[in-house]
């Protein structure tokens, strides 16, 4: 079994190198390097997002949605970054590059894709909040992370359609052992291997690796860091109120939900009025 999965993982990394998928834009580049300097300088992190228009304005379009609730709302990239705060904003835009280096790719299932990912990516940021479940930031850039060897498999593989697009899975059924009958890898391993190579946390790409089996598997349970873990109950919950306010199907809700909930500490009534407020907000995205 681990050959298996190192044959997969190597498959995963040649696929993201194959497709031409920057490592690591240069924007994020620089942005990394002055987030961690022991000095950041604000300004310049506003001027380097500020330069790239449409990056800006969606940095301000997801930053006053209601999902982060800010009271004042931003009309400048300085001020998103007095608002959220340096850390937030360094994921967020994370996340938007994210898409930028999808841009050839396009489509109605494409737009569906990336609707869904934002919409999940929010939520997760309202749930961590709501939850007290760790950094608001990362669970936003997992969020827009966790599937994204979905779009790079769409890419190599056209094939692969009929499992982007859904058609391929019955309730039930596991996306991971449909992939990996078809392929020498699945989404999840090409996912993480891209989210390694944009240098994001150890735990942060074991969630994007493990974020389906983890929830069948006591044995990776042990092993997981309590970051990643809750990451993982954070995205499922996430997909389900994004699933049950668009009317599509969550297929892991039935079998991990309790788990998701539990691992949260959400009760059913703090579920439910987290549901209305995400059935409120989904239409401003």
């Amino acid at each position: 079994m681990d050959a298996d999965n190192d044959a997969r993982d190597r498959k995963a990394d040649q696929i993201v190198q194959e497709i031409g998928i920057p490592p690591c834009p240069a924007t994020l580049t620089k942005l990394l390097r002055e987030t961690r300097s022991d000095d950041p300088d604000f300004r310049r992190v506003g001027r380097l997002i500020g330069g790239d228009v449409a990056l800006a304005s969606a940095v301000l379009k997801v930053a006053n949605s209601p999902f982060y609730g800010l009271r004042t709302k931003a009309s400048s990239v300085q001020q998103a970054l007095a608002l959220l705060g340096l850390n937030a904003v360094t994921q967020l835009v994370t996340g938007l590059l994210l898409r930028q280096a999808f841009s050839r790719a396009s489509g109605p299932g494409m737009e569906r894709y990336w609707k869904m990912s934002m919409a999940v990516s929010l939520i997760s940021a309202m749930l961590c909040r709501d939850t007290a479940s760790g950094d608001v930031g990362v669970a936003c850039t997992f969020g827009l992370f966790r599937d994204c060897g979905m779009p790079v498999m769409l890419q190599k593989f056209p094939v692969y359609a009929d499992i982007f697009n859904g058609s391929a899975r019955a309730p039930g059924d596991l996306v991971q052992e449909i992939e990996n009958e078809r392929y020498p890898t699945n989404h999840a391993r090409v996912g993480a291997q891209l989210a390694r190579s944009w240098h994001l946390s150890e735990p942060l790409c074991f969630a994007i690796l493990h974020h389906h089996d983890l929830l069948y598997s006591n044995e990776l349970l042990a092993q997981a860091a309590p970051e990643a873990i809750k990451l993982v109950a954070i995205g499922l919950v996430a997909e389900q109120l994004y699933c049950a306010a668009t009317g599509e199907i969550c297929h892991e809700w039935a079998a991990a939900g309790e788990w998701a909930l539990f691992e949260l500490g959400l009760t059913q009534d703090k579920f439910a009025a987290i549901a209305e407020r995400v059935n409120t907000s989904i239409n401003h995205l």
